[in-house]
């Protein structure tokens, strides 16, 4: 993997022409990644070199990965259309980011109110939700995979207090994706702003509160230094996935091994990065508890039914204006609904505090 950082592995691929024996007659070839997260991000920045040394592992040594930070080759979050048009060989990053092209993209991102991991990837892998995520990406030029899984998100990160819906009226808000909309049903004024400008925001008054991602990785942009509430649960994802593209030109182009090994990375990647986000959550959490600051919420049921109805009309207005956006939707409230009774069979229920 040869990246901006000058980060080389020559060696990785070597060994793994040893061990597997190398692709006869396979031409070399070099994928250029854009990361729409700088690489120190804790979990979902940090994984992509590791994606990129496994690909080139698996694949024999047969395919270099050039990791490119965010900006270095499109911004951060812009990268569909480049990849589309085969400007840039890949990306990764939030399906969300696509939803300017497809809005049923935001779907893949993350459902307000949605299931579990497990019920989540069950639909992905033995519903519907899969075969509607190639058809939607192929109409893109593109061939896509889930790359990472990460832990439920924080509600938000407030400079001021949340007791009521009436005091989302008017608040300056960064978020992203379907729960974005809901927020905006309900009052709030909404900002996309990248990861890497939000403390910046927060600290400057620009937005009065904040979604990122899950506590360690919110904590280590500094969001807890520049807060004064930190509130849960996230309601607006429950379940957050990173995808991987690629120009369908060039997915085509491909052997079958390299293109195994990127299929198969990614699915490593997504059981690596569910463990880890979820082993830091705690840590991050009593590290939270023991500064005391910022001061540790939990959104009032009243503010929680008001977004459950607001999201409720945002996937109607969706699903009425875009084709993509709702048939995914149908696949995916059909499977919830049929899954339903062995959720609720199935599992255990968290006991209340005694």
């Amino acid at each position: 993997m040869k990246s901006r950082l000058g980060i080389t592995l020559g060696a990785a691929s070597a060994l793994a022409m040893l061990v597997l024996g190398g692709t006869a007659g396979a031409q070399e070839r070099t994928l250029r990644m854009h990361v729409a997260f700088p690489t120190q991000t804790p979990v979902i920045g940090e994984i992509t070199h590791w994606i990129a040394e496994r690909i080139e592992v698996l694949s024999g040594g047969t395919l270099n990965v050039e990791v490119f930070e965010p900006g270095a080759l499109v911004p951060a979050t812009e990268y569909f259309d480049p990849v589309s048009k085969g400007a840039v060989d890949m990306a990764f990053g939030s399906p969300g980011y696509g939803a300017g092209m497809e809005p049923a993209l935001t779907l893949y991102a993350a459902v307000p109110f949605g299931p579990d991991v497990t019920e989540y990837m069950t639909w992905m892998r033995q519903g519907s939700g899969y075969d509607i995520h190639e058809e939607i990406h192929a109409k893109l030029n593109l061939k896509a995979f889930i790359c990472t899984i990460t832990a439920p998100e924080t509600a938000a990160w407030m400079k001021v207090e949340i007791n009521s819906v009436a005091d989302l009226q008017g608040l300056k808000m960064r978020y992203f994706g379907l729960g974005g909309r809901v927020l905006a049903k309900v009052g709030a004024s909404i900002q996309l702003i990248p990861g890497g400008e939000l403390y910046s925001a927060l600290e400057r008054g620009v937005i009065d509160g904040a979604e990122f991602s899950n506590p360690s990785i919110d904590m280590a942009v500094g969001l807890n230094k520049v807060t004064n509430y930190v509130y849960f649960p996230g309601w607006h994802q429950q379940v957050a996935t990173d995808s991987l593209i690629i120009n369908l030109d060039t997915w085509k182009a491909l052997t079958d091994q390299q293109r195994a090994a990127i299929e198969t990375t990614c699915g490593e990647a997504s059981v690596r990065t569910l463990a880890q986000g979820a082993s830091l959550q705690a840590p991050a959490i009593q590290a939270l508890i023991a500064a005391g600051k910022p001061e540790i919420r939990v959104l009032p049921d009243e503010v929680l039914d008001a977004l459950r109805k607001a999201w409720d009309e945002v996937a109607a207005e969706e699903a009425g204006k875009n084709e993509g956006f709702a048939r995914a939707l149908a696949s995916y409230n059909e499977f919830r609904a049929s899954y339903h009774a062995w959720q609720d069979l199935g599992y255990l229920k968290p006991l209340a505090d005694k």
